[in-house]
């Protein structure tokens, strides 16, 4: 007698995605890296006389594990093998229909071995997890998805000018403090400053930018003469009371000099090129300059050829001063050294220098 063939349904709950599979289950297994797979055996694969092995499932992957809530994912299906002559039907589904929303299948045409969707995620009001299946009819595999809080944009900005400041030790500086609103936002903004190290002080005047909130304060900054020579990195900070911004200042403590930053460059004028350089300094301040220009690309003290400046001292304000030779027009092989108070310059190549801005 032959006994009568029993058909098997079974439901598995993979990480909240319930899935109905025909067939006699077999084990599944929940793996701790949030992906997770698993199969349904027939009797045609149990037996000796099995077909070769079809195309299925493998896994299924983000674009990246983690989102914020109301952004859209990329989600890429693999399969063990090229999908065979007529495609491979996937069915996909979400933990949570309404956090993360996916289509209800997808056709991985012949030939390729993988396939691309996507899916829309939902606004979280705290930090939640969603699994995603994929299920071809025999095998089935998962993912989870972490869906994060978005960060609440503060209705305003602050910004510093400048945000890096060489100080030397008992000496000050100041900067501004700049307050930008969106519209509709009309509220005082008070400002406050933090990581300042000690022998630091920063005073801000104004303290409190009125409403609607756009404004500028000067922060004066005051080092003492006990402040390691190093950076330092503090912070500015604006807030309503509800939200908050913050900017970032680095604090050089050096010892005393211009920090002058020189840029060798042609200085154009009357149709003719000059060796010039562009000279900006951290620390204004009246300063003695001097030009020394060389024959030759090597700054070679024998291939001395003209200078300019003589240790004239020069006022160096907020602003960039472009110096430049006018006896050599023209000739680029030719190098020069430029000094700012007790700095200099390193040896400038003219026959590679850029043009002044």
């Amino acid at each position: 007698m032959i006994p009568h063939q029993h058909m098997y349904v079974s439901r598995i709950l993979l990480a909240g995605a319930l899935l109905a599979l025909a067939g006699r289950s077999s084990g599944l297994q929940l793996m701790n890296s949030g992906s997770f797979s698993g199969a349904v055996a027939s009797e045609r694969d149990r037996s000796t006389d099995a077909p070769a092995r079809l195309a299925r499932v493998a896994s299924i992957r983000p674009s990246s594990a983690e989102l914020k809530g109301g952004d859209s994912a990329e989600i890429t299906i693999h399969l063990t093998q090229p999908a065979p002559a007529n495609g491979l039907v996937v069915r996909l589904a979400s933990s949570d229909a309404k956090l993360l929303r996916i289509q209800a299948t997808v056709n991985i045409p012949f030939g390729l071995s993988s396939a691309k969707v996507w899916a829309t995620t939902s606004p979280v009001a705290s930090d939640s997890t969603v699994a995603v299946t994929a299920f071809d009819g025999e095998r089935v595999v998962g993912t989870s998805l972490g869906l994060a809080v978005p960060e609440t944009k503060a209705p305003f900005t602050i910004g510093l000018h400048p945000a890096t400041i060489k100080i030397a030790p008992g000496k000050s500086h100041s900067i501004k403090v700049i307050t930008k609103v969106t519209d509709g936002f009309s509220e005082a903004l008070r400002l406050t400053a933090s990581n300042v190290p000690d022998g630091v002080t920063l005073t801000l005047t104004p303290p409190v930018i009125p409403a609607p909130g756009a404004g500028t304060s000067v922060a004066e900054i005051t080092v003492s003469d006990s402040v390691p020579v190093g950076a330092y990195s503090l912070q500015l900070t604006a807030s309503d009371g509800e939200t908050s911004e913050s900017a970032d200042l680095t604090l050089k403590v050096a010892t005393p000099g211009a920090g002058a930053t020189f840029k060798g460059c042609w200085y154009q004028q009357s149709g003719n090129r000059y060796q010039g350089v562009q000279i900006s300094v951290d620390d204004p301040g009246t300063y003695p300059f001097n030009a020394v220009l060389y024959y030759g690309t090597t700054c070679n003290a024998n291939d001395w050829a003209d200078q300019i400046g003589f240790g004239t001292l020069i006022q160096f304000g907020d602003f960039d001063w472009i110096f430049w030779f006018d006896a050599f027009a023209n000739q680029s092989d030719m190098s020069a050294l430029w000094y700012v108070g007790n700095e200099q310059s390193q040896c400038v190549n003219y026959t590679v220098a850029p043009d002044c801005p």
